[in-house]
C-alpha cells in the first residue's frame, strides 16, 4: 500500500517528488495567468447572467401565470436546464479540465442565455397583456 510519506522516484527534471506536494503544494495555474481585466469580464459576465436568468425564473412564476402556466414552466426549466449546463462547462473550465478555446463557447452562451432571458421577458408580458 502506497503511503503519503513514501516517496517517488525522479526529481531531477523539476518535478514534485512526492505525492503530497503533487497534491497538494503544486499550484501553478494551467493556462498562464489570467490578467485582472479579462477577470473582471468573467465575473461580470457570470453576475448578469445569473441575475437575468434568475430574474426571468421569478418572473415566469408570477407574471401572466393564470393563462398558461405549463408552457411558462417549461420555458424556465428549459434557461434553467441551459444556464446550469453553461455554468458547468464554466467550472469544468476554470478548474482546467476544458481546452481555452472553449472559452468562446462559453461566452457565447452566456450571450444566449441573456437573449433568451429578454425574449423570455418579452413573451411573459405580452402574455399577461392578453384579454382572456
Amino acid at each position: 500500500m502506497y503511503r503519503e510519506t513514501d516517496t517517488l522516484r525522479g526529481g531531477e527534471d523539476g518535478i514534485p517528488t512526492s505525492r503530497e506536494s503533487i497534491s497538494s503544494n503544486y499550484s501553478a495555474p494551467l493556462f498562464g495567468e489570467t490578467s485582472p481585466r479579462t477577470q473582471f469580464l468573467q465575473k461580470s459576465l457570470a453576475f448578469i447572467t445569473i441575475l437575468s436568468a434568475c430574474t426571468t425564473m421569478i418572473t415566469a412564476c408570477t407574471v401572466g401565470t393564470q393563462s398558461n402556466p405549463g408552457l411558462h414552466v417549461f420555458m424556465s426549466l428549459t434557461l434553467l436546464v441551459f444556464t446550469a449546463s453553461t455554468f458547468m462547462l464554466a467550472m469544468w473550465y476554470e478548474e482546467g479540465d476544458l481546452l481555452p478555446k472553449i472559452l468562446n463557447i462559453l461566452y457565447v452562451q452566456s450571450g444566449a442565455i441573456i437573449a433568451f432571458s429578454i425574449l423570455l421577458h418579452v413573451y411573459f408580458g405580452l402574455d399577461s397583456r392578453k384579454q382572456y
